[in-house]
């Protein structure tokens, strides 16, 4: 089965994504040594393939330095000024209570996994939290 390769255009950024899987890996409170080290010894095998045949590369965390406000922004390709996300938390004073930041309903933007779907593409999300692991898949 053929994978799309059809571009598309979300806030306001193109994307031509290439004709083979695409793989994005955050690993979340962690440090680029920790990867280096385990990956020397051979402790992630698996993952030490897909970076000598593939890429591995570092980016710039977005401020303020929170999960929320950077897994927002690897799914948007904005910063949070633009998608909206400012912290884990924020005081609901509707509801009178503290609320985590970790809905799509907070979003102001729309996410690269949608407009790639929306564009053909196959898309699937895992997230792995408290060992546990949800996975979704998008169309």
């Amino acid at each position: 089965m053929a994978i799309s390769t059809n571009s598309f255009t979300v806030n306001g950024k193109t994307y031509t994504p290439p004709a083979r899987p695409v793989v994005v890996i955050c690993l979340d409170g962690s440090a680029d040594e920790y990867l280096d080290i385990t990956l020397a010894h051979d402790r992630m095998p698996n993952l030490k393939k897909m970076t000598l045949s593939g890429y591995r590369g570092m980016v710039r965390g977005a401020l303020p330095s929170f999960t929320n406000v950077n897994n927002s922004s690897i799914v948007t390709g904005v910063t949070p000024a633009v998608h909206g996300i400012c912290g884990n938390f924020f005081f609901d004073t509707n509801r009178q209570e503290e609320v985590m930041m970790n809905s799509a309903e907070y979003l102001r933007s729309e996410t690269i996994l949608a407009a790639a779907a929306n564009a053909g593409r196959k898309v699937a999300v895992v997230t792995a939290r408290k060992n546990s692991a949800i996975s979704s898949a998008i169309k």
